[in-house]
């Protein structure tokens, strides 16, 4: 685990450890999982299960780490969106649709680093 100077968990611990309690809730278990600098979106989900996460998830709000955290991972047991993998965002998530809305609009979620730096949204 990284700890920062004042003894606090690291943006990146912090949020691999709310993933590896989603991961015991969902039972899944990704192989590995990756915190970075992401330019286009805030997380992913390799076919052979890594997860990626952008380093800036952890400014956001709690609900929002847990839609974009869970959405990922749930792509290690569904690779698609289709019913099921919304089924299954909305037993654990039951907001998410809001959240992937605010996403999608950036009206209340800002968007990683280098869009916002570039002024695009």
């Amino acid at each position: 685990m990284k700890w920062s100077t004042n003894g606090s968990l690291s943006p990146a611990a912090r949020l691999r450890r709310r993933v590896d309690a989603w991961a015991v809730k969902l039972r899944v278990m990704p192989r590995a999982v990756r915190v970075q600098r992401m330019t286009r979106k805030w997380g992913s989900c390799s076919t052979a299960g890594t997860i990626t996460l952008a380093i800036d998830l952890d400014d956001q709000s709690e609900g929002f780490q847990d839609f974009v955290i869970v959405h990922e991972l749930l792509h290690l047991k569904v690779p698609n969106h289709g019913r099921l993998f919304k089924a299954l965002m909305t037993a654990h998530v039951p907001k998410w649709r809001a959240l992937d809305a605010a996403r999608r609009g950036a009206r209340d979620v800002s968007p990683p680093a280098a869009l916002r730096a570039a002024g695009r949204r």
